[in-house]
């Protein structure tokens, strides 16, 4: 179904490139193959290592642990709960992820520790 999803996308938009976690590859290469096949046009996948948290469980909406930037998505006091309540042993690698400190700031923050 995904790999029909990227072939439509692609005709209708033009959509190039299909980026997910690693845990989609197999969805992004047969949205590849398909698109290729029916349309004949040159399109890629790219794939990023899956977020985990300190237990080993994926970060990320199928885990219910999604985080909207938009208010309408995530109240503020969510977004801040989210946060205030990420696992010690989670948040400085969260750091390194999500924010624009440099990595000096975070492992200077992490030595205060």
């Amino acid at each position: 179904m995904q790999g029909y999803d990227f072939a439509c996308l692609n005709k209708q938009y033009g959509v190039v490139l299909q980026i997910g976690g690693s845990d989609q590859w197999g969805n992004i290469t047969s949205g590849i193959d398909l698109t290729r096949r029916l349309h004949q046009n040159q399109v890629f996948g790219l794939t990023v290592p899956l977020i985990t948290k300190a237990d080993g469980t994926k970060f990320g909406k199928t885990e219910g642990g999604a985080v909207w930037l938009d208010p309408k998505k995530t109240s503020p006091y969510k977004f801040y709960q989210f946060w205030i309540n990420t696992a010690d042993a989670d948040v400085y690698r969260f750091l390194k992820f999500f924010t624009f400190m440099s990595i000096e700031e975070i492992n200077a923050l992490e030595e205060e520790r």
